[in-house]
């Protein structure tokens, strides 16, 4: 199943083997890939290439990964990509990210929003979740213009690591 999720500027749509200098570029950058959780051999150009041939390659699998471009639908050009993780609590994680050169554009706020609401509405998930860096200030902002709201602080029993946990909380209508 080919996914196309559309919002007012942009596509969410599965990865194309033409998208791999776009997101090479980013992976490679450590500005870009700081705040992620991708190892260090997936922020080579040789680890990037393979993570998104595999992350294509799945998508005709059982097991599809729900790793996404995100497409300008005016120019189709690619500004960023994005995903979704289903825990086994039940609940879905949400994964977003622009390219450096759309940064500022609320490109971001955009596809958190569209994405949590289609992971809701057309996935049937009840809840989605943005664990996010401690000291990644925008990405916090991001998450609450997109309609999450702060509910702590996480820390994973396989990481020292603590994250705030943002919810999405859907807009009544």
């Amino acid at each position: 199943m080919n996914v196309s999720i559309k919002s007012n500027r942009l596509r969410i749509r599965h990865f194309e083997a033409t998208d791999i200098e776009d997101f090479v570029g980013f992976m490679i950058d450590p500005d870009s890939t700081k705040f992620l959780t991708f190892d260090q051999a997936q922020k080579s150009r040789e680890g990037a290439e393979e993570l998104l041939r595999f992350t294509i390659d799945s998508y005709a699998s059982e097991s599809p990964l729900m790793a996404f471009a995100i497409e300008d639908r005016t120019s189709g050009k690619l500004v960023g990509f994005c995903g979704l993780t289903p825990r086994e609590d039940g609940d879905v994680e949400i994964m977003y990210a622009t390219l450096e050169s759309f940064r500022g554009n609320g490109y971001a706020v955009e596809t958190a929003s569209t994405l949590a609401q289609y992971a809701i509405e057309e996935l049937g998930f009840s809840r989605v979740i943005a664990p996010i860096s401690m000291e990644h200030g925008v990405s916090k902002a991001v998450a609450v213009k997109a309609g999450f709201q702060n509910s702590g602080i996480y820390k994973s029993p396989d990481s020292s690591r603590e994250v705030n946990i943002y919810v999405y909380v859907q807009p009544q209508n």
